[in-house]
This record gives C-alpha cells, structure tokens and sequence, in this order.
C-alpha cells in the first residue's frame, strides 16, 4: 500500500519522524476531506485487512467520519497504521466533559508486535494536550491500552445507536458495554455511574 508522501504533506497538519524497528516511521495527522482517490483506496485496505468480518467495503468509517485520522508510514511510504479520532461533549454522572475518543486503531500484520501501536497512542496523547479532560475507547485485546495508561470502567452507556449498514438512526441504547477503557489526561478523576456520549457509539 503506497501514497504519495509528498502531497499528503502538502495538505495536513502535522508531521512526526520516528525511529522503530530499525526503519523510518512518519506520523501524519490527515481529515477525511483531504484523502483522494488513492489514499482512500490503501486506507480502506487497511482497515478491511484489520477488521475483516465486520468492517463496510464500500467506505472508510463504521458509523460516522471521524474528525481527524493520524496514518503511520514506512520509509518507503507504505501505510502500515491508523487511528480515528473523535472529539466531543459528553456527560458523566450530570457533569459535562470533553473528550476525545479512539477509533479504529490498527497495524498492518506484517508490522505487528513492534510497538507502533504504543507509537500511535503516544501521537494520541500529544493531542490530547489541553483542553481535554479523557482519552476513551472500547478495546477488543485491553494489554495494549493497559500498558499505556489507559483503565478498564464499568460505566452504562447511554447512545444514540446507529443501524451501520443503511445508516439510520434506530433508537437510544442505555446498557453497560463491554471493553471500555479510558485515561485520565485532566484534573478530573473519573467515575463510575452513567456516561451520555451525546451521540453515537464509537
């Protein structure tokens, strides 16, 4: 999977330069506006590649468009990782928060059990800087997120739950879901209680 580094670079934010596993590793942070045909095209293998039995063939995201995407790539300009972000207001226990949320987080299998995924959270983190209060996700293998400084809570969820294949709105789910972990980058200590994500669940 190859992009053109160059114009990539051309039309985004911020660029990051790493050494790991004895390679070139470059950070990019992207918007879905900016990828054309190309880069979608490898995006989208990548993600199918990650997620095999569960992810759409025919678009980029799940239920909705992240607000921003950070992409790692090799020294030879192969997209090797990914993760989604989400930033929004959310309401724990009557109190609101901002939070930014972890999508889609993956490493090609060839590059697996290097550290990029440690990698990429790092890149979370500096974003996370400021006017954050949580980092949040829903982790399938929890030791990755573990060791990084995230926790396993036990919170009810209250969404707005979304059919995924026609994209519809189809109700509000309020139960406690499985996976969910969280960092504290703020001053708040988290609670335990209910969690109003305001919108969809990522």
């Amino acid at each position: 999977m190859n992009l053109n580094l160059k114009n990539l670079a051309e039309t985004n934010k911020t660029e990051i330069d790493l050494i790991q596993g004895g390679y070139f590793l470059e950070f990019i942070k992207t918007y879905d506006m900016d990828l054309n045909e190309e880069w979608s095209t490898n995006l989208q293998e990548l993600l199918i590649a990650s997620f095999p039995e569960v992810y759409p063939k025919d678009r980029l995201f799940f239920q909705q468009i992240p607000h921003c995407r950070i992409l790692a790539f090799t020294s030879d300009n192969q997209l090797i990782g990914h993760v989604g972000l989400d930033y929004r207001m959310m309401n724990l226990n009557g109190k609101a928060i901002r939070v930014l949320g972890i999508i889609d987080l993956c490493v090609s299998t060839a590059h697996r059990s290097q550290g990029i995924g440690s990698l990429l959270l790092a890149e979370v983190e500096k974003l996370s800087k400021g006017h954050i209060d949580f980092v949040l996700l829903f982790a399938d293998h929890e030791g990755l997120y573990s060791k990084n400084g995230y926790k396993t809570v036990n919170n009810t969820c209250k969404w707005l739950k979304i059919e995924h294949e026609t994209l519809t709105t189809i109700g509000v789910g309020i139960q406690k879901v499985e996976g969910l972990m969280v960092r504290e980058v703020g001053a708040m200590p988290w609670s335990e209680g209910e969690l109003d994500f305001l919108g969809y669940l990522y």
